[in-house]
């Protein structure tokens, strides 16, 4: 899906670029490090990281509710690339009752090129003002919003993996940029801690760092993904390819996950115009900004996929999507559907996250814990 809607795409790449000179407090410098640095014993859970190595970051935009997008360069250790990163922490974050607390992290990853911009930052898809009202709800918890580059550069994509002979851009979104949000942020170690959402080639990566990375990330919300790699890059790398499928690293996580009594698939595509009910715990408690740990996959799953998809996307590929689903959903693997009116739209699997799958991704994500 990554060939179509180019004059949207196009569109998309406009819009954020536009936003990088729409703010009237751009440029100035940010940093979240504590005022006080927090004792080893005042973090009262085990798997709370305090940030280790915060640095100053550049405003991009600053929202109504005084909370900045920020932005910066990271040097990836690991990756060996260097790619811009932005952020942003809820009005939560600053609180002095979470000041001991970790945040969940959610990964938000573009369509389109995917570099050197990430159109999620802009001020058109108010991505960040969206989850700030929704956790004001008791509807999403209080997410750091972190959104990097995708690929790197604008001539192809990188399927999110380290292609032989190329930029290793499937370890930036695995190591590099999480490992600069634990740097900067306070974070849970646990993967219930952490999820993506991605549009179109963002949503594939997001699907299959969870399937490939299941001790590290636990949901992805996966808006019109394709179902297999298809980067041309990958010719000649036939093998590469194959372990980089998220097809083949689901078989994998399942191989390695012990049969539980909840392990059978649940249905497929069909029949599910909106989500899918066989996704979700019969009694998923609501979720809100203080709370703590708000549910989990449901029994015996590890990871949790929602597929978001227009009734107008390509028959051919929400076949092969539906396929991929059915082969998966088993045992560690929980998935689900929530189909919209609408074809291959990034505005549109945005419209849709806020539209219940936040929601569902909140209630098995671990949320900030107020001091008692």
């Amino acid at each position: 899906m990554k060939h179509r809607s180019a004059t949207l795409c196009a569109a998309l790449v406009v819009s954020a670029v536009a936003a990088l000179s729409g703010c009237s407090s751009e440029g100035d410098p940010v940093s979240f490090a504590p005022k006080q640095s927090a004792k080893p014993e005042e973090s009262k859970a085990s798997d709370v990281l305090m940030p280790t190595h915060p640095r100053e970051w550049t405003t991009q935009r600053e929202l109504p509710d005084g909370t900045r997008v920020v932005r910066t360069d990271l040097a990836g250790p690991k990756s060996g690339f260097t790619g811009r990163v932005w952020a942003w922490v809820p009005k939560q974050y600053g609180k002095p009752e979470y000041k001991d607390s970790a945040f969940p992290v959610l990964m938000a990853l573009p369509g389109a090129v995917g570099y050197p911009t990430n159109y999620f930052f802009s001020k058109e898809f108010r991505l960040q003002e969206r989850i700030g009202e929704a956790a004001d709800k008791g509807e999403s918890l209080p997410f750091i919003v972190v959104m990097p580059v995708l690929n790197a550069n604008k001539d192809t994509y990188y399927d999110g993996s380290d292609i032989p002979g190329q930029p290793k851009m499937g370890t930036w979104i695995s190591d590099d940029v999480p490992d600069l949000v634990r740097e900067n942020f306070r974070t849970y170690a646990d993967p219930k801690g952490w999820g993506f959402f991605g549009s179109s080639s963002g949503g594939y990566v997001g699907m299959k760092m969870v399937l490939q990375y299941p001790d590290r990330f636990s949901v992805a919300i996966a808006g019109g993904p394709d179902a297999a790699p298809d980067s041309p890059l990958w010719n000649g790398h036939p093998k590469e390819k194959q372990e980089n499928s998220p097809a083949w690293l689901a078989e994998q996580l399942i191989k390695k996950s012990s049969p539980t009594p909840s392990s059978s698939p649940t249905s497929g595509l069909k029949g599910t115009p909106k989500s899918s009910p066989a996704s979700s715990p019969a009694s998923s408690p609501a979720s809100t900004p203080a709370s703590g740990a708000t549910g989990s996959p449901k029994s015996g799953s590890k990871v949790a996929i929602s597929f978001l998809m227009g009734t107008k996307e390509p028959k051919q590929e929400v076949a092969a999507l539906e396929k991929l689903r059915k082969e998966i959903t088993k045992g560690p693997i929980e998935t689900r559907v929530t189909s919209f009116e609408g074809g291959h739209d990034g505005y549109k699997y945005t419209d849709t996250l806020f539209n219940g799958d936040l929601k569902w991704m909140s209630d098995r994500m671990r949320g900030p814990v107020a001091a008692k």
